[in-house]
């Protein structure tokens, strides 16, 4: 085993350590570590320009973005994205080195940050406590690690390589199998909050959900010659590179609440 690996290894079981007593206490933990999470993404997305150089001026104005869009209603959220965007494009027209597409990048990774904290709110709001986050964390993350070994040890064939080089089909179908069966399993027999049909249905679409949140940041950061979004976590990259898929995963089971008449 790689050295690299074992560092993988080791920052990815620190990181649990730390994020499932939270997860399962909810309550105040859980939104410090929110607030901690968001105030970090927001510095990565506002070091896009120049990571090198802190950008506090917009890590702050897209925090507060974030925090009142995840915190509206639907009716005032439609308000608060209009301003929003519209004070992007103000603040291009005095910055010279902000262009368009930077702010569709602000904008849009800004949302997802909005929809995905709105989205585990919402789980805790429903009585879903920490086994619904747990589902979700579950799904996702096992997901991303039995991919990592399934396309280490088995990887042959290329899944996309001009988004992601290293990505194979053996490693996208060996983690969505195990992730699905896993949280499948928790679902039915280990959580007592998340209705069974829920759990098969969820189990089944958030580990594929997750990979297509891995791809879409990779896309985003080929997009802009980055390797990673961030350098806070050793062999893991920064906050983004972390919860891509977890972003991803807290929309789609949002989605699925709202099906099931639980949000």
């Amino acid at each position: 085993m790689s050295k690299k690996m074992i560092t993988k290894i080791l920052m990815g079981a620190g990181l649990t350590a730390v994020a499932l007593p939270i997860f399962i206490a909810g309550g105040i933990p859980l939104y410090i570590l929110i607030g901690i999470v968001v105030i970090l993404a927001s510095y990565e997305i506002a070091g896009l320009k120049d990571e090198s150089k802190a950008n506090w001026p917009m890590t702050i104005l897209i925090a507060i973005a974030v925090f009142v869009m995840s915190q509206s209603s639907e009716r005032m959220l439609v308000v608060y994205m209009g301003v929003w965007l519209i004070l992007l494009f103000i603040i291009m027209m005095f910055d010279e080195t902000l262009t368009s597409d930077q702010v569709v990048y602000t904008f849009t990774m800004s949302m997802v940050m909005s929809f995905a904290v709105f989205g585990i709110l919402r789980i805790y709001a429903a009585g879903m406590k920490g086994a619904g986050a747990l589902f979700v964390a579950l799904a996702c993350y096992v997901c991303d690690t039995a991919a990592y070994f399934f396309g280490n040890f088995f990887g042959k064939h290329k899944m996309i390589p001009r988004i992601s080089p290293n990505k194979t089909w053996e490693g996208a179908i060996g983690g969505y199998l195990v992730a699905a069966m896993v949280s499948i399993l928790f679902g039915i027999f280990v959580s007592e909050t998340i209705p069974n049909d829920l759990a098969v249905i969820g189990g089944l679409i958030l580990p594929a959900v997750a990979e297509i949140g891995d791809l879409s940041f990779s896309a985003i950061k080929r997009r802009w010659g980055m390797k990673d979004f961030g350098s806070v976590f050793p062999e893991h990259g920064g906050i983004l590179d972390r919860i891509d898929s977890l972003l991803f995963c807290l929309m789609a089971f949002n989605f699925l609440m709202i099906i099931w008449g639980i949000a």
